[in-house]
């Protein structure tokens, strides 16, 4: 099963982001849904980044429970975790970066978490959309608009080979930091993809 789950509003705007299928709303995610028309079928977050009108304008369109502000987890984790134990393996998740570079970073890394293995999770922007490849062997799709794509070890110690890319690579070994797989392009549509390590792939487009 597939949802789309908006945190807040991009750049862009919630309008480049809203689709159809069902969505989730996490925070202010719900009052943007709801103000496009868009009833969210779960909602997620204490709503300390809503004022009083906006709380109004949720509260008068559908019924919500907040959860404590002062908690353990995100609200963002704490809706993943809901959506996969609820059996939603296909999850692409609208809003999650660009503010608060402790929330950008705590998002992505959120990717790796060990509750999420069997999902696919997608953080999505305008500019980027970043998901997890696990140890193994990926065919990978070039995401429409999207000119460039990288890959970012999350440790030490392990190989990529890349074939279909502008830039091929045959067992490289990965090391963090090193920039080595950053800003590699599709030469067609799909690509080869092998690392014995996890990895996160990021694919992107110079800024509009």
């Amino acid at each position: 099963m597939h949802i789309n789950v908006l945190v807040r509003e991009s750049k862009k705007g919630i309008m480049e982001a809203i689709r159809p299928g069902e969505w989730a709303g996490v925070d202010r995610g719900a009052y943007l849904l709801l103000r496009e028309g868009i009833h969210p079928k779960y909602t997620y977050g204490d709503f300390d980044s809503v004022d009083d009108g906006e709380w109004t304008f949720i509260t008068r369109h559908m019924a919500v429970t907040p959860v404590p502000t002062r908690k353990d987890d995100t609200d963002l984790e704490i809706c993943l975790k809901d959506l996969v134990a609820k059996g939603y393996l296909s999850i692409d998740v609208y809003g999650a970066t660009g503010g608060r570079l402790d929330h950008t970073l705590a998002n992505i890394f959120l990717l790796t978490h060990s509750s999420f293995s069997k999902a696919n999770i997608r953080l999505i922007d305008h500019q980027n959309i970043m998901q997890l490849l696990p140890a193994g062997q990926h065919t990978v799709a070039k995401a429409e608009g999207m000119r460039y794509v990288s890959f970012l070890p999350l440790a030490a110690g392990g190989n990529l080979s890349l074939e279909g890319f502008e830039y091929d690579l045959d067992e490289a070994e990965l090391e963090v930091g090193r920039t080595l797989t950053i800003s590699n392009e599709f030469k067609e549509e799909y690509a080869s993809v092998h690392t014995d390590a996890t990895i996160i792939m990021i694919q992107s487009r110079d800024d509009r």
